[in-house]
């Protein structure tokens, strides 16, 4: 006998019906989530294993010595003994192991097996890379913006998460209180919070040229055109001007998630906004020639991922089949 199509539960009889916008916006998450781990372990596997004349062994060295520059001391001890770790296992088997990793929960994410396991041991995985290769974010100065590539990859797995439980599980609407959506959601606005918080202090808002001026260096020519542009126009405006508004857009983004109002409007701006932050000072993530050691194992950019969350927010608004009422908050 066929188990028949998923459901989901209406809002509020509690009846099911059969699941619609917010299970492909589950699939479609997942999927695309897992294409990116499956960039990622690409360029990692080429920077970290397969460089001839030992050049490998540096790139993954340097990545993780790389740290001990600017991070406080308290941290110092543990980067060491990583670093002293990876040297006595052997860079190539750690390498290997992280590679191996991304291609496990890449795949995972894309055929639909084995999700939550994957998602658990992502999130332990980015978990350790954000203490090491991020060390915590440090140094938060001269014009910090973010607490480390890595805490958006940890949240957007609880994302996944919300979108395996709605795509298989259907125990209550998506947004209902205590959720993995929930949490995510709030989660994802503190860290818009601390973003903006960043934004406000004297230091970006005075120097906001040189975040431009720092993603030219390694480009491609066309990518180094644009960016090009894009310093006339701010320069045209006024980059104070500029900076005050980027540090009051990231404080509206931060309220509505947290607050789960508005999110109407804040969805979208929020993908707009992502996407020129990631063409800009990201520079699309890119150089991508020096990926695996120039961008501590994120490869495709640190923005994007905040993108697919806002995009999941938005496609999780979908309504099912039958007239449920599915709403991110009450």
């Amino acid at each position: 006998m066929s188990a028949g199509p998923p459901q989901v539960h209406n809002a509020t009889s509690g009846s099911p019906v059969t699941g619609g916008g917010p299970r492909v916006a589950g699939i479609g998450l997942r999927m695309l989530v897992g294409l990116i781990w499956l960039t990622n372990g690409g360029f990692h596997a080429y920077a970290w294993l397969f460089q001839g004349g030992g050049q490998s062994a540096a790139n993954l060295l340097h990545a993780y010595s790389t740290p001990l520059s600017h991070s406080p001391g308290w941290l110092i001890p543990y980067l060491s003994a990583v670093v002293h770790g990876i040297q006595t296992i052997g860079p190539h088997v750690v390498a290997g192991i992280m590679v191996a990793l991304d291609l496990v929960i890449g795949v995972s994410f894309l055929v639909g097996r084995g999700v939550v396991i994957s998602a658990l041991l992502g999130m332990a995985y980015v978990g350790f890379c954000w203490t090491t290769l991020d060390s915590f974010g440090y140094p938060y100065a001269h014009g910090q913006t973010d607490p480390g590539v890595f805490v958006a990859y940890f949240l957007v797995f609880i994302f996944v998460l919300s979108a395996h439980r709605t795509e298989h599980r259907f125990a209550g609407p998506p947004g209902y209180a205590g959720s993995p959506l929930t949490v995510g959601r709030i989660l994802f606005g503190l860290l818009w919070a601390f973003d903006a918080g960043l934004k406000w202090q004297p230091y970006f808002l005075t120097h906001f040229m040189d975040q431009l001026t720092a993603a030219v260096t390694g480009q491609p020519s066309w990518v180094a055109a644009y960016l090009a542009f894009v310093m006339s126009v701010v320069s045209r405006i006024g980059p104070e001007i500029v900076a005050i508004l980027v540090a009051v857009v990231e404080s509206l983004l931060a309220f509505s998630l947290l607050l789960g109002r508005g999110l109407r409007l804040s969805v979208p701006l929020g993908i707009l906004y992502a996407l020129v932050v990631w063409s800009t000072a990201e520079g699309f993530g890119g150089p991508y020639t020096s990926a695996g050691s120039g961008v501590r194992g994120n490869v495709v950019g640190n923005v994007i991922i905040y993108v697919v969350m806002f995009l999941y927010l938005g496609l999780a608004r979908g309504r099912p089949t039958r007239g449920a009422s599915l709403r991110l908050v009450s």
